[in-house]
């Protein structure tokens, strides 16, 4: 017969009762059992032993079952002494009120087969055991080492390295992201971020230009039969008045571009063609003409040639990069912490971004924890390079490119949540719900404000 004996090490009364409900026994951790027969004693003897217990200082040492076999999980002076969140506790007593073994069957159940091995065993962390002494029939729900698929550094280096296992380009299915924890990687983010800023340049010209000419059909043309050549002339800003106008940054982003775009179909191969951000264009005086066009309204002239040269390059580029599309044209950033679960912490931005980074250094919240949303390049930097949280070690940072063009129901984005659990590593086996679902935001979508 199939033994089902489980352990549940902390706060999991919803574990507890499914797996009770399938025909499960539970086992109960050997420092329940302790503090179960104190429970029969006096309330002060119970009280007063408790006490001593609490510093005892036994944690850490391998516990010992009836017949004095040496268990694979630590003993400790609380097997529920944990830090865990408020909400768990609430849920932990309301289980303990709505108590569903008033005959205490299950406890008696748990007593006698306190001297067997549990085939399942459920932890908050993998630290409550020890691995050497598990046997070949017991699972534990958690695998060691599992950065790879429960951290956002690890994905991004799996990401990385997929290229080396399957013929799949992960550009194709996942945002641009880089870590941030060598000079290398914080290299490539820099000019993938300065390549970006040139692509969305030229779909900012586009953009204007195309506004422009819906303003000038709008006028009745009563001249007949004019020449072409009376479109090939400079089309002049429309930008409120005193905006500033940089006839040459077109032309930069232009030239940027078709050297990422020769890159791209590899015709840099045969000749010495250096990377488009190691060319002579001054990045940092581009990124501030750029951030005032992005972000401040500032107008661009834009000539017929250079109009039609945007739309070709943009249009061969979007061959190339399948993301060019969602990219919109704005350049926003996501940072988030490399390894903490659920992007925990305050959450920062840039707020309206037409803000402008400050240059003495950033606020204190803008060097949160939690995940961050940013259209400026010092900004990115600064955070990953600066910041002093506690909970973030240095260089454990991913920044990814947000995407600006996203699917939204009724205005709202959302994101789609799918839990899956991993059974065996050779082969890789991974088992997940068809069904998943789906998490809202408390507000409209917008660009304008990031911190959102």
């Amino acid at each position: 017969a199939q033994e089902k004996i489980f352990m549940v090490r902390g706060p999991y009364p919803t574990i507890l009762r499914l797996l009770r409900a399938r025909g499960w026994v539970e086992r109960k951790h050997p420092s329940m059992h302790r503090q179960m027969e104190q429970h029969r004693g006096s309330q002060n003897k119970q009280q007063l032993e408790t006490e001593t217990s609490n510093g005892g200082g036994q944690q850490g040492k391998a516990l010992l079952n009836p017949r004095g076999r040496a268990e694979p999980f630590l003993e400790t002076t609380d097997p529920l002494h944990y830090p865990w969140p408020p909400a768990e506790e609430k849920e932990e007593k309301e289980e303990e009120q709505c108590d569903e073994d008033p005959s205490a069957i299950h406890d008696l159940m748990s007593y006698l087969v306190q001297d067997q091995r549990p085939n399942f065993i459920w932890t908050s962390f993998l630290e409550a055991t020890d691995r050497k002494l598990l046997q070949q029939d017991q699972v534990v729900n958690h695998y060691p080492r599992v950065d790879a698929f429960t951290s956002k550094e690890g994905l991004c280096l799996s990401l990385q390295n997929l290229l080396w296992i399957e013929q799949a380009d992960p550009n194709t299915f996942f945002p641009w992201c880089y870590p941030l924890g060598t000079i290398d990687d914080q290299e490539a983010f820099i000019e993938d971020f300065c390549l970006t800023a040139a692509g969305s340049l030229l779909k900012l010209a586009l953009e204007e230009a195309g506004d422009r000419l819906m303003e000038t059909k709008q006028v009745p043309n009563f001249a007949e039969g004019a020449s072409e050549s009376h479109i090939s002339h400079p089309m002049h800003s429309t930008a409120r008045p005193g905006s500033p106008l940089y006839p040459e940054l077109v032309e930069d982003a232009l030239e940027v571009c078709k050297q990422h775009l020769e890159i791209l179909q590899h015709h840099d191969i045969d000749r010495n063609t250096q990377s488009p951000c190691r060319t002579c264009i001054n990045w940092d005086h581009f990124l501030q003409d750029y951030y005032h066009v992005a972000h401040e309204g500032a107008g661009l002239v834009l000539t017929r040639r250079q109009q039609n040269q945007c739309q070709d390059l943009l249009q061969h580029l979007a061959e190339q990069l399948p993301q060019l599309g969602m990219e919109g044209k704005l350049s926003v950033w996501i940072l988030k912490p490399g390894a903490k679960s659920q992007g925990k912490g305050k959450a920062g931005g840039s707020g309206e971004h037409t803000e402008p980074p400050h240059l003495g250094g950033f606020p204190p919240s803008r060097c949160s924890p939690g995940i961050t949303c940013t259209t400026w390049l010092e900004e990115v930097l600064q955070l990953a390079r600066g910041c002093t949280a506690p909970v973030v070690r240095v260089g454990r940072w991913v920044v990814q490119k947000y995407v600006e063009r996203l699917l939204t129901i009724f205005g709202t984005k959302f994101d789609s949540r799918q839990w899956f659990v991993v059974t065996d590593w050779k082969p890789l086996t991974v088992w997940f719900y068809h069904d998943c679902y789906l998490c809202f935001c408390s507000r409209p979508f917008s660009l304008c404000h990031l911190e959102r």
